[in-house]
């Protein structure tokens, strides 16, 4: 669940070789990134319906900036992650017939 500078620190701290650490990361293109933050989100959003949405903002780009991720991914991931959780939410509540 690391972006590729948390990855890159932590390879680096456990001693991998720079090129190898390179290598690895060129795997890591900007949408995996994106996807695996969308993930992250999806799966602690679950868990924190019972906060205040400014509460949730919070913590979820705070989980994510802790993963190494921009503030402006992890932004944009967590009100993209909450949009669709608010619609899924009211589909729920509505029910088939609606």
């Amino acid at each position: 669940g690391l972006a590729r500078r948390a990855l890159r620190h932590e390879l680096t701290h456990r001693g991998v070789d720079s090129v190898v650490v390179d290598e690895a990361l060129e795997q890591i293109d900007d949408d995996s990134e994106y996807v695996v933050a969308s993930e992250l989100v999806r799966r602690k959003l679950t868990s924190m319906r019972s906060l205040e949405a400014e509460a949730q903002v919070r913590r979820l780009a705070s989980m994510l900036a802790r993963k190494g991720y921009t503030s402006g991914l992890a932004y944009r991931v967590v009100r993209e992650q909450m949009a669709q959780s608010a619609s899924e939410s009211l589909l729920d509540r509505r029910g088939p017939e609606d």
